[in-house]
């Protein structure tokens, strides 16, 4: 960053750590979520702690995808998960070293409905249980990116 843009407070994301900003927002998220799923809050938001769960989800694989260069005409305006995982999955291909584990996306698939239902009154109706396990996936998820982001771009392992 030039000494110019410091001294106005401007933060100029390199290309290359663009995934990082992704992350950032992406654990931010989780922690909103574990937050509000702790607060003495009489009724609990488990909508919010649904929502921000699956955001941090959302955010972690949009990382992925701008951490390999997968998004050729931009990031895809998509809210699930299962499909933004799905566009890395493809692009990489497991003869280059790259593979979704199972678990990764059977949670990918439970977390994405509280990427848009969630929003609006009377969509869907969620429970206890249901913050829970979107905590879980959320965290497992995000948990799992930064995992792959780890490792070199050549050397990732099948699971």
């Amino acid at each position: 960053m030039s000494d110019e843009n410091k001294d106005i407070g401007i933060d100029i994301i390199e290309k290359n750590d663009e995934y990082k900003e992704w992350l950032h927002y992406a654990q931010m998220d989780l922690d909103s979520a574990k937050y509000l799923n702790g607060a003495p809050m009489h009724p609990k938001p488990i909508h919010v702690v649904c929502y921000h769960s699956q955001q941090a989800a959302e955010k972690a694989a949009k990382a992925l995808i701008v951490y390999y260069g997968c998004q050729g005409g931009g990031l895809p305006k998509k809210h699930d998960v299962e499909f933004l995982l799905r566009q890395v999955k493809n692009l990489l291909k497991e003869d280059k070293g790259f593979a979704i584990p199972d678990d990764i996306m059977v949670r990918a698939a439970r977390i994405s409905r509280y990427g848009s239902e969630i929003r609006y009154p009377q969509e869907i109706q969620v429970g206890e249980h249901d913050a829970v396990k979107a905590l879980e996936d959320g965290e497992t998820i995000l948990h799992w990116v930064k995992g792959c982001l780890e490792s070199p771009r050549q050397t990732i392992k099948k699971e």
